[in-house]
């Protein structure tokens, strides 16, 4: 139920953010306006929540003494780099596709 709970969250998300990508077809600034705010939502409010909730679950885990606590550390890392990195990803993206 909680695995079925978070694929439809994702998917209702993915849904949301991708609408004013389709209804800007064919216009390529809109586009590019549409992925600079989806990057800057990404990296403003929904990256550091997420990365804050995840160092508290780590910290909890370790302070329960888990075995893989350093291994879920290591994903939180890396799931960090990769939000606080999107905006440059999506920079590099537009570059390789033409620039708009």
């Amino acid at each position: 139920m909680r695995n079925k709970l978070g694929l439809m969250l994702a998917g209702y998300t993915v849904a949301a953010m991708s609408a004013p990508a389709w209804a800007a077809y064919g216009n390529e600034g809109a586009l590019g306006s549409f992925l600079d705010q989806s990057a800057n939502w990404l990296v403003t409010v929904l990256g550091p929540g997420i990365f804050v909730i995840g160092v508290i679950m780590v910290g909890i885990s370790l302070a329960m003494g888990d075995q893989d606590a350093m291994r879920k550390g290591g994903y939180v890392v890396g799931g960090g780099a990769l939000i606080f990195l999107s905006q440059a990803v999506v920079a590099l993206l537009k570059r390789m596709a033409g620039g708009f």
